[in-house]
């Protein structure tokens, strides 16, 4: 599809992205196959255990009905992870969606007045180890996984779960190498950005959309991994002078290149370009000499204290986090699963992990710790883009 049909039907994106989320059917098999117990895994001792104990809890969850998700997942994913799981289990999965950064103070907003709403947290690193994790409102989530398959350490990427803090209180099931700038391809040429130097030519200055870097997100968590040994402090300084349109709304900053207001767009979450490449705008993401950091995007874990439907969060947690649920939810996202035994023949190649590869991780809560440091040189670099 070329760029003027794409914008004679952008006025109705809204129904064709919600087409277009419709991610490829996978067939939803029995129950997950009892693998060789993990060591250190009491709750789940022998097959026997582990089969009654798992029979109990879907017969709560079933009870409940429903699991609260609080997540700025894009609509595409929501909609792929909550058709499986109700086709499989016939369990809801409710979404309140929204910027980790809005979410975060509302959760405790509502758990200073005695409301819980929210059984879980679907999100990267971020708010919920800068905002949520401190002030005590999660659980750790060891007590809550119980599928062998899960419990595998061997099954993920790195030899264990990706844990995101040492009290596993939020675990990551996405990790791919993130090359967050995207072009318009009608007005970029397929040489002309092949470094991050090249965003440094004046052809482009005022042209490059960005993801506020003050708010968690891929705008700063590309900002630090240029920062960190991707490129150098001093190049982020450069990157400033280019004149940078901040905007917070990442589906917006997606129609802008898509539109060709900006023809260059950098730190938008994936999941949501990818949505707009499936509706045919003219988008591409562009991979850069230099590199880049792993991340799981919103691909996270977190559990709230007093969960209002904890079985079937629990339920979902194991689901989602075993083959066949990393299957669907790497489908949806558009993004590797961490797990090492998810297909990835559906993924554009640029998102897939090179075993002789390094990357800068982005995953740790060591990361989120610098962030301090960084939203000073945000300041200091670009405060004079930012309004």
């Amino acid at each position: 599809m070329n760029g003027m049909r794409f914008l004679a039907s952008l006025a109705l994106v809204s129904g064709v992205l919600l087409a277009a989320s419709c991610v490829p059917p996978i067939e939803i098999g029995g129950e997950p196959t009892a693998a060789p117990v993990v060591s250190g895994a009491p709750q789940v001792a022998n097959e026997k255990t582990w089969q009654s104990e798992w029979e109990k809890l879907k017969t709560g969850a079933r009870k409940e009905g429903k699991v609260v998700i609080s997540s700025g997942v894009s609509p595409g994913v929501r909609n792929g992870l909550n058709e499986a799981f109700a086709e499989k289990y016939g369990i809801e999965l409710e979404f309140i969606a929204g910027q980790a950064a809005v979410l975060a103070p509302r959760i405790l907003a509502e758990r200073r007045a005695g409301i819980y709403s929210v059984d879980l947290v679907m999100g990267g690193v971020g708010a919920i180890d800068s905002a949520l994790s401190p002030a005590g409102v999660l659980e750790p989530m060891d007590s809550a996984l119980m599928l062998p398959e899960v419990l595998d350490k061997k099954a993920w990427w790195g030899d264990d779960l990706l844990w995101v803090d040492p009290n596993h209180l939020h675990i990551m099931f996405l990790a791919f190498p993130n090359y967050n700038i995207i072009v318009n391809t009608e007005l970029v040429g397929n040489d002309e950005i092949r470094s991050y130097r090249d965003l440094l030519n004046p052809k482009w200055k005022g042209k490059i959309a960005y993801f506020d870097p003050r708010i968690p997100g891929g705008g700063r968590s590309l900002f630090m991994a240029m920062g960190e040994g991707v490129m150098d402090k001093e190049y982020l300084r450069e990157l400033g002078k280019q004149d940078l349109v901040i905007s917070r709304d990442r589906r917006l900053l997606t129609e802008w290149v898509a539109r060709g207001r900006n023809p260059v767009g950098i730190g938008i979450s994936p999941d949501e370009v990818t949505e707009f490449i499936r509706a045919g705008a003219p988008i591409r993401f562009i991979p850069v000499a230099e590199g880049t950091y792993i991340t799981g995007s919103f691909g996270g874990l977190a559990l709230m204290k007093n969960a209002p439907h904890p079985n079937a969060r629990n339920l979902f947690v194991n689901w989602v986090l075993s083959r066949e649920g990393q299957t669907v939810a790497s489908r949806s996202f558009g993004l590797q699963s961490a797990r090492n035994d998810v297909p990835t023949d559906f993924l554009s190649p640029i998102f897939l992990r090179q075993p002789a590869a390094k990357y800068v991780n982005a995953m740790t809560v060591e990361w989120e710790e610098k962030s301090p440091v960084y939203m000073k040189m945000i300041d200091d670099f670009w405060g004079h883009l930012i309004k």
